[in-house]
Parts: C-alpha cells; structure tokens; sequence
C-alpha cells in the first residue's frame, strides 16, 4: 500500500520510517481504516489473518506496552521535538531489541 499523503506520499508502507508511521498513528485521526491497519502491520503491532496466534500468555500486551513505550519516548526524544539524533537511534535500537525479545520480529 502507498502513502497517500505526507512528505512519503507515493512511497511504500514498508518504506517509510517508523517514526513517521508512528506519528501518524498518533496525531491524525482521520485516517482510513484500511492504511492504519497497514501501518500497525508494518510495525509489528498488529497481525494479518493468515498469520496464526501467538500462544504466550499475554503476547498481545506487551506488544502493546512496547509499542506504548515507543510513542511515549519517540515523542519526547524526536529531534523534531527538541531531542537528539543519537537519543532516536538508541530508542530505536532498544524498540527492535525488545520487540525480537517478545518474538515480534
């Protein structure tokens, strides 16, 4: 699916950065249903049908604290908002780690 809007407009879901992807999902709320439930499958927040269930107990949870996790910092250590380069790739390094942790990636 391609953006339909936005500095990546044109480009693929998969991309475009996931800070962006994430600002999007929390800043606009207009967006369709369809391109939202692609930007939640490109960060590994949500699941295609095809893939089967995970079965750890409370799987779904802390995907979702990770990903809670990763808005929060994201938004105070942007370089956009006033935080730097090097704070962003170290909460994007720990944002990959943990997700391979839970067995996301």
């Amino acid at each position: 699916m391609r953006m339909p809007f936005g500095k990546h407009k044109g480009r693929q879901v998969c991309d475009i950065p996931h800070d962006y992807l994430l600002w999007c999902l929390d800043n606009l709320e207009r967006l369709s249903p369809t391109l939202r439930a692609e930007m939640l499958r490109e960060l590994g927040v949500g699941r295609t049908q095809q893939e089967p269930p995970r079965q750890s107990s409370g799987g779904a949870v802390v995907t979702e604290t990770i990903a809670k996790w990763y808005r929060t910092l994201s938004r105070e250590f942007h370089p956009d908002t006033g935080g730097s380069h090097d704070g962003m790739k170290a909460i994007n390094r720990a944002y990959e780690l943990l997700c391979e942790m839970a067995g996301e990636r």
